[in-house]
């Protein structure tokens, strides 16, 4: 059976395309290789809370405000810990849950 892979297409800012060339050639792996290493590595384990902060979209904190506002602290900090996790933990709590 063929194994199928999802394709998208990133543009990189201006020298990005030449800093992972740059590390693939270090690590010895393809560009494509470090590009998913990097990402499966970030995506995989949970962000500073620092990072995560500094790559929020503008009025990120307003509108969570506004949707997160009859949430107790509690309520707040699952809702925030749950959507930190893998798409495949998610569904195991779900399942757990049910």
């Amino acid at each position: 059976m063929k194994n199928l892979t999802d394709k998208f297409v990133v543009r990189f800012p201006s020298g990005m395309r030449d800093r992972i060339a740059e590390a693939s050639k270090f690590y010895r792996r393809s560009m494509n290789s470090e590009i998913l290493m990097r990402l499966e590595h970030s995506l995989n384990s949970l962000p500073k809370l620092d990072i995560e902060e500094a790559i929020q979209p503008p009025f990120f904190d307003i509108i969570e405000g506004v949707l997160r506002k009859d949430l107790t602290e509690e309520e707040q900090t699952l809702l925030h810990n749950f959507r930190r996790l893998s798409a495949k933990k998610r569904q195991s709590l779900m399942d757990l849950l049910s």
